[in-house]
């Protein structure tokens, strides 16, 4: 809760006390009560379902509910509810899976994590890809009866930290930027059908879920102006802008209270103040947590009165369906609730259509064939592109001619890494940066390495997974499992050597061709007493071996890196030749053979493109990271093949940022490439070669250092933190990121002086391409407050546009800055709702938050008594158009 007193923890006495007076009366004032009984349903216009489709549902799912016993309600009150054979309720699956970057489910299109688009700067692109995302869903539910409620996305837990493990699930650090793409997400998924939803996101993790090793347990101390400010902008947006039908309550506490179970976040806020329409669930595991991490009350059947109380409709998990019939008959929570929460998430699937005859339902024209179709992976590619971000290009070294070059080293263990959490990575499917260079020059990479999660095809059963050394493994290999690869060329082979380990031992072969043929090399496995205890066995051929071929790996009994084959087979003489060598793994220390290797290959190259990064072994779910430096040897080996040839650039292949500071200094360019999908390889070769004109934008500010954070558990947002508090000088600021062509920004207009309530007041500017290639450059619009009682930005976003041009054509860029945009306003402690301090308001439009080119001021009138209250102010920034 954003005050400063932590609640008491429930008593079973206390807790049967307050069940009559009901759980408002325990959060402490926020705001007047005018603004906690606000009708928000009729203040705001719908966007996608109708009032009255709305009040259908609900009436027909009231309806039904009815007619349900207790029992038969609580049973609808998990995750994968059971079926109600006797009133024609089928059985159904709210967590129906993961989309945060496309269906986690095989085939489905990949798209770039969500930092990384958030770094396109481009909402309605990514609303656009959602949309593709929720008619493969549809697609999916056609073919195989798949549900249409999802659990992501969209992540809208700020970017406040880079040590927190979860950063790439976010679309960047500025609570107006989040807000529009929380918007776009949730719009782009839900569809615009006035009758019928397309398929159900979930906004998550509600609220301050900002640390991921301790989230279980952790109690989140966030004070008033960073709760009202900073954390809830977004997902206020995502209620009413968006109209989200789904949240999920966070693991953690805040000020004392668990999420889940806190009737101020999920009811007085999120239903009173935001009109919110839809069901909130918990986290995996969050209600049961309530009890059993944060002792907030001393048994389960509590921990599932208080949660339903509270406001949540449903858990995934099983304490409710286990303990909520107890909890009724002890009083902790009334059947009356119990129903309402029932209603709730029923209102829902009527809403996706899901009792209608399935003729009435436009999005069930939707075919399977839509999944990863050819428009599909356009948009996937779009994203992909416009998401990396050229970080530096000296002397202009980017884009490269790939006519000048005849021999080209890739280097680093980056190169073949194509992740991204929670994301899709059906084998074959993929377009790794190695894949994506060698479709550019149109030729085959020499390369001893070859890792198994690169395989074809794998038998059922075996999966990818985070290894230790970095990178992924084929984890769970059981007996006679096996591993197709593309064809190579084995001429001359006389070995293959695998990286692997073995808890208790096991065997592995090689079959070329068909898994019928005999062996050609086999070897065993000795135990290694652990799945991440990496061993390197050779298997050595009876005689040299001939020809191209299909490889396959038969093995059981452990986890699989990589193989590699010697000597290495040479290639057919080609116009350009494209080496490949890891030179270190990930995580692992450094190694003098691969190292010894790829700096020969970089001595050896015209150019080397360095592909190297971190990965969900250091920015994961459940995990935090100690430092932002890149991982393992890569520094080391970086620095020593940039040595050897200095023509070198960096592809930061990576889930967060990375404090790369010697690299800005030396290396003539770099570019990022947040995991951006399964299109990625085809992006990065765009750009380094100039096919693409690189356009993305960071969403958040790289630091040079962890030494120049607050404490990773401080959330006061004025302490140092993101662009608009931090003092120092970052690595790459906010809005940072370079093009092939130059802007120029020119004649300012302001039409007008002041800005007072009711009023908005426009700005425009004139952009130019004044470069000779054809490139979108993002207009970012910044304002520095006048001095005020309390700490204010040094200047902060409102507002953007995205703006494509050609070599000398202008463009005309217009915002419309209302009065009301909560930038502008800031939380007044003792008022309890938000203040504007009136004065010189100085307007900046720029290339990002540190290169501003246009600047003006207004003056910013006082506000009426009767404004500041949070539901007056507006979420997700400025208008802008565009005009030739």
């Amino acid at each position: 809760m954003p005050d400063s007193i932590t609640h008491p923890r429930l008593s079973r006495r206390l807790f049967v006390s307050l069940a009559g007076a009901g759980a408002a009366s325990l959060a402490l004032p926020r705001t007047s009560r005018a603004a906690d009984t606000e009708a928000l349903a009729a203040k705001h216009s719908r966007v996608g379902i109708s009032d009255a489709a709305f009040q259908n549902a609900h009436s027909r799912a009231q309806a039904l509910v009815a007619q349900m016993t207790l029992e038969e309600k609580i049973s609808q009150t998990s995750n994968k509810p059971q079926a109600v054979p006797r009133l024609g309720v089928p059985a159904y699956a709210y967590y129906s899976g993961e989309a945060m970057c496309g269906l986690l489910l095989p085939g489905a299109t990949g798209l770039p994590t969500p930092l990384a688009m958030g770094w396109s700067w481009n909402p309605d692109l990514v609303r656009k890809g959602f949309a593709a995302v929720a008619a493969e869903a549809r697609g999916y539910h056609s073919k195989y009866n798949h549900g249409l409620s999802y659990y992501s996305p969209p992540t809208l837990n700020i970017h406040r930290d880079p040590r927190w493990g979860r950063c790439g699930e976010v679309y960047g650090e500025d609570p107006c930027h989040l807000a529009s793409f929380a918007v776009a997400v949730v719009r782009g998924f839900q569809g615009d059908d006035p009758q019928y939803l397309k398929a159900i996101p979930c906004a998550k993790h509600f609220i301050c879920n900002n640390t991921d090793d301790d989230r279980q347990t952790v109690s989140a101390s966030v004070d008033p102006r960073s709760f009202w400010e900073y954390y809830t902008r977004a997902y206020r947006a995502a209620a009413v802008e968006g109209d989200v039908f789904a949240f999920m309550g966070a693991y953690n506490a805040i000020n004392g209270t668990p999420c889940c179970a806190d009737h101020f976040l999920l009811t007085e806020l999120l239903r009173n103040r935001w009109g919110f329409r839809g069901y909130v669930t918990s986290d995996c595991g969050a209600i049961a947590n309530i009890c059993r991490t944060h002792h907030y009350v001393p048994t389960l059947s509590e921990a599932a009165g208080v949660a339903v109380k509270a406001g949540c409709d449903f858990n995934c998990g099983d304490t409710l369906p286990k303990y909520l019939k107890q909890a009724v008959a002890l009083g902790y929570v009334s059947e009356e609730e119990v129903t309402r929460a029932v209603v709730r998430t029923m209102t829902t699937r009527f809403l996706l259509g899901l009792f209608d005859p399935p003729e009435t339902v436009p999005y069930n024209k939707i075919s399977f064939n839509v999944v990863n179709s050819t428009k599909h992976q356009q948009l996937a590619l779009a994203l992909s592109r416009q998401s990396l971000v050229l970080l530096k290009n000296k002397s202009q070294f980017l884009p490269l001619d790939k006519s000048n070059y005849r021999k080209v080293a890739i280097i680093g263990p980056m190169a073949h890494y194509h992740a991204g959490d929670y994301a899709n990575n059906s084998p074959g499917q993929r377009i790794s940066i190695l894949d994506g260079l060698a479709a550019e020059f149109g030729v085959q990479v020499q390369r001893r390495h070859t890792w198994a999660a690169d395989a074809v095809k794998m038998s059922q059963g075996l999966q990818s997974q985070a290894s230790s050394e970095g990178g992924t493994d084929v984890g769970w290999i059981k007996p006679n499992s096996w591993m197709e690869f593309a064809p190579q060329n084995l001429a001359g082979v006389t070995e293959f050597k695998f990286r692997l380990s073995s808890y208790f031992g096991g065997h592995i072969a090689v079959h070329l061709d068909h898994l019928a043929s005999q062996p050609v090399a086999a070897a065993k496995v000795a135990a290694t007493h652990g799945n991440q205890n990496w061993i390197t066995v050779t298997a050595p051929v009876d005689k040299p071996l001939q020809g191209t071929h299909r490889i396959f790996l038969r093995c059981t009994g452990f986890n699989i890196e990589w193989f590699e084959v010697s000597p290495h087979p040479k290639s057919a003489a080609t116009e350009t030749s494209l080496v490949y060598e890891p030179g270190c793994s990930v995580m692992g220390p450094k190694d003098a053979l691969l190292f010894k290797r790829a700096v020969a290959a970089a001595s050896e190259a015209d150019v080397v493109i360095m592909a190297c990064g971190a990965g969900e072994q250091t920015d994961r779910e459940a995990h935090d990271r100690n430092d932002t430096g890149l991982p393992g040897a890569q520094h080391e080996l970086i620095e020593a093949c940039y040595r050897a040839n200095p023509k070198t650039v960096l592809v930061l292949n990576t889930n967060n940022t990375l404090a790369v500071n010697w690299e800005q200094d030396n290396l003539p360019a770099i570019v990022s490439a947040i995991f951006a999908g399964q299109a990625q390889g085809t992006a990065v070769a765009d750009v380094l070669f100039g096919q693409f004109n690189p356009c993305g934008k960071t969403s958040c500010t790289w630091y040079k250092s962890v030494d120049q954070l607050p404490p990773f558990h401080d959330y006061d947002i004025t302490k140092g933190r993101t662009y608009m508090y931090f003092k120092g000088e970052p690595l790459y600021p906010f809005g940072h990121g370079l093009s092939y062509t130059q802007f120029k920004f020119s004649k300012l207009s302001i039409a007008g002086s002041s800005l007072a309530a009711g009023q908005a007041i426009r700005l425009s500017a004139t952009i130019t391409n004044i470069g000779k290639r054809s490139g979108a450059e993002v207009v970012q619009f910044y304002v520095a407050l006048p001095p005020s009682p309390v700490a204010r930005p040094a200047r902060q976003l409102v507002g953007f546009a995205r703006v494509e041009l050609k070599p000398r054509q202008s463009k005309r860029v217009t915002f419309s800055l209302p009065y009301n945009e909560q930038a502008l306003w800031y939380w007044h402690e003792a008022q309890q709702k938000f203040a504007l301090q009136p004065g010189l308001l100085k307007i900046m439009l720029g290339s990002s938050s540190a290169d501003i080119h246009l600047s003006g001021e207004i003056l910013l009138r006082a506000a009426p008594a009767d404004l500041g209250g949070p539901e007056s102010l507006t979420s997700i920034g400025c208008r802008a158009t565009l005009a030739l």
